[in-house]
């Protein structure tokens, strides 16, 4: 009897049990190339931080007489910052790249940094899992090209801002880091006086001392005559004055090419209607005024529009990594430039 059982077992029996361990290997092998492909794109997006930092760094090492990088400099600098940067191998460690190799100079006033993670170099992703399938380890680099670009003359083309108390760390700032370049109504300590400069009479143009129509004329196409650090004492413009101020600087935005909202300088492509140099002023209360002197100049890029709640808002922006060659004591040369550093790809 025991053999006629046997003889009538289904010849399909326990094949579900096969596919069942083969469904669980299979998708076992899955789950463990997906763990190492996300360490992947984290090595990919570390990567490109580092050749970012890098980039900008190299590119800071401006020649101030002719605007060209200087190579020797940009390649240990690049090389530092890349080194402050980390990204995976089989774990995290720092970014070493071979200046001489990995930086190169499309053009004069360029600065490419490649950064890898690969066999080659001795330094590639190491997988966990995916060397059950026989791949031991993934190769990855990343690149980045900053280029530096002549603003303006620091002498000439000035908006009458008055930004003071302006911390060195913006001026190197990442994306991201705003500063409000001129308070809303009421806006605490500035209540009363706005910090707009009451620039002296210029004989270059048809809008001479303060008033609305100076405001404008001034935000919108810059002051044309000279001023320069602690050439002389200027006076705050008190009020407000927000239509010809609004006005102007929405004029400047709808004259460049990117319009583009919220966008940092590193991503800016425009025109560089939306750029403009201001100085840098420390202060001194004077009989309810405050008295100005110029210390420094810098470029200021215009993240947003200003809209019709400016008032409330103020008008927030970018100071632009920079370089002012020569203007660095109290009789800079008249054809100190301001150099703007930004990301081209």
């Amino acid at each position: 009897m025991n053999g006629n059982r046997q003889e009538r077992r289904r010849p399909d029996e326990g094949i579900a049990v096969i596919w069942v361990a083969v469904f669980l290997l299979v998708s076992l092998w899955f789950v463990s190339l997906a763990i190492d492909m996300g360490k992947l794109m984290a090595a990919k997006t570390q990567l490109q931080a580092a050749a970012d930092a890098a980039a900008l760094a190299g590119a800071s090492a401006v020649d101030p007489e002719t605007g060209e990088v200087v190579q020797d400099s940009a390649r240990v600098r690049a090389g530092e910052v890349a080194a402050e940067n980390s990204a995976y191998e089989g774990t995290l460690t720092p970014v070493v790249i071979d200046p001489s190799v990995d930086v190169s100079f499309p053009a004069a006033n360029q600065v490419r940094v490649v950064v890898r993670r690969e066999a080659a170099t001795g330094n590639p992703v190491l997988t966990h899992f995916a060397q059950t399938l026989g791949v031991p380890q993934l190769s990855v680099n990343a690149d980045a090209t900053a280029e530096v670009n002549v603003i303006g003359e620091p002498c000439e083309r000035l908006a009458p801002f008055a930004p003071e108390d302006v911390p060195d760390s913006l001026f190197n700032s990442d994306c991201g880091v705003e500063y409000v370049l001129k308070d809303g109504s009421g806006g605490g300590s500035n209540s009363g006086n706005f910090q707009l400069l009451e620039l002296p009479e210029c004989n270059e143009d048809d809008f001479n001392g303060g008033g609305a129509a100076a405001i404008y004329q001034y935000i919108r196409y810059g002051y044309d005559c000279c001023l320069k650090i602690d050439d002389e004492f200027l006076w705050t413009e008190p009020g407000n004055k927000v239509g010809p101020f609004r006005s102007a600087l929405q004029a400047r935005f709808d004259a460049d090419t990117d319009r583009d909202q919220g966008i940092c300088y590193q991503n800016y492509s425009g025109n560089g209607q939306r750029v403009f140099i201001t100085p840098i002023i420390e202060s001194f209360d004077v009989s309810g005024k405050k008295l100005v002197r110029i210390v420094k100049f810098a470029a200021f890029f215009l993240k947003d529009r200003p809209s019709g709640s400016m008032t409330q808002q103020g008008v927030k922006g970018q100071f632009i990594k920079y370089v002012v060659p020569g203007n660095v004591g109290p009789n800079p040369p008249d054809d100190s430039m301001i150099f703007g550093i930004h990301l081209v790809e």
